[in-house]
């Protein structure tokens, strides 16, 4: 054989997502910092270690961070899936 095979094709092109941009609105699994209140969080859709998809989120104002199950009751989490303390 001379090593010439099928040609490969390009994958299709994937929206990207950015920070002030994101192709998910997560707004409604996290409203609001569960500390302070402040709707100014940072975002990021991940999975927990028991494969749930989930949102991390970090507070702008106080820096709290939390994981948020999608579809869930709005427990704040920790990062391996358990309830955070929400004071």
């Amino acid at each position: 054989m001379t090593g010439r095979g099928r040609a490969r094709r390009t994958p299709a092109d994937e929206p990207l997502g950015s920070v002030t941009r994101p192709v998910v609105d997560d707004s409604a699994v996290v409203p609001g910092c569960h500390r302070c209140r402040s709707a100014a969080l940072t975002r990021v859709r991940l999975a927990l270690p028991d494969g749930r998809p989930a949102v991390f989120a970090s507070c702008d104002a106080c820096e709290t961070t939390a994981w948020y199950v999608v579809d869930g009751d709005g427990t704040p989490l920790g990062p391996d899936g358990s309830p955070r303390d929400a004071g």
